[in-house]
């Protein structure tokens, strides 16, 4: 069909989600229909407050040796186009989210990441379905969400905060040591978003948030802390050695600036208390 200046139109009616967001497959030969995966839990981060949850997912996917299989593109992300040396620069790879499998004698584990999060809240819906329309494909049973609690002050022995979309998965996380509810509050961006909306594809949901310092991109503890969690509801072997050494260095840094005069330091906790005291009952976390 060609409009009235000769040039050929685009049907946009008949234009389908399907052909933009074009999964790519990364593993050679791979059917994602024949992958016959085995009772598959996934494990899923994104980028957001301390990056706790998508250290944790990229960390149990290297130490596990988990295979990258698929990668989405997001396409809600900034309209502008970067140019380095008067070239155009293809960004677009650093916003995708990509998926890793690893295979074990009962249980398949599937890990997803990505280094940013939809800008608007209708790219996360968007997403949201995309992923687990994949995920029912693939026989997930369980999509468990890692993200940060955020605090205002620096975690030297996280909790982990756990909330599900039933009250038996909610049980057995809570039966782990270390595991409290979540009372309150909400969780922003596709670590709520696909949690929540999982049983509409017949998945269970769960969040696992770990309590975190929300003005560092790096907290260790907190991610160990989720690994450690993970670790012992699904028997997995994770070395943390790395997680702890660079908190320990963290940590020597941070005493280095708690020399500060105790006069100080109360008219400072004293501000944070008032600012607090100030703040909206709902608390939001990612």
């Amino acid at each position: 069909m060609k409009n009235h200046l000769g040039m050929a139109e685009m049907n946009l009616e008949n234009l389908k989600l399907g052909d933009l967001l074009k999964v790519r497959v990364l593993k050679k030969g791979l059917d994602i229909d024949k992958l016959d995966l085995r009772s598959p839990v996934v494990f899923q981060g994104f980028a957001g407050i301390g990056n706790v949850g998508l250290v944790a997912v990229y960390y149990m996917a290297t130490k596990l040796k988990a295979r990258p299989i698929l990668q989405i593109p997001n396409l809600d992300i900034p309209a502008v186009a970067l140019v380095e040396d008067g070239i155009f620069s293809n960004w677009f790879d650093s916003f995708s989210i990509f998926i890793h499998l690893m295979r074990s004698d009962n249980r398949d584990y599937l890990f997803i990441s990505s280094y940013t999060q939809p800008f608007t809240p209708l790219g996360s819906n968007l997403i949201a379905h995309v992923l687990l329309h994949l995920m029912r494909r693939l026989s997930v049973e369980t999509i468990i969400s890692l993200g940060c609690f955020g605090a205002t002050h620096y975690v030297k022995s996280p909790k982990v905060y756990v909330s599900a979309t039933n009250k038996k998965m909610l049980e057995e996380f809570l039966s782990i040591e270390n595991v409290i509810p979540l009372r309150g509050g909400r969780i922003s961006g596709l670590n709520g978003t696909i949690p929540l909306l999982a049983p509409q594809y017949g998945i269970d949901g769960v969040s696992l948030l770990a309590e975190g310092h929300s003005g560092i991109a790096f907290n260790p503890r907190s991610s160990k802390a989720i690994i450690e969690v993970l670790c012992a509801k699904y028997g997995l072997k994770v070395d943390t050695g790395f997680l702890e050494k660079h908190a320990e260095k963290m940590e020597k840094e941070l005493k280095k600036e708690e020399a500060v005069p105790p006069e100080i330091m109360r008219r400072i906790m004293t501000s944070l208390k008032d600012e607090r005291e100030r703040e909206p009952t709902e608390t939001y976390y990612t």
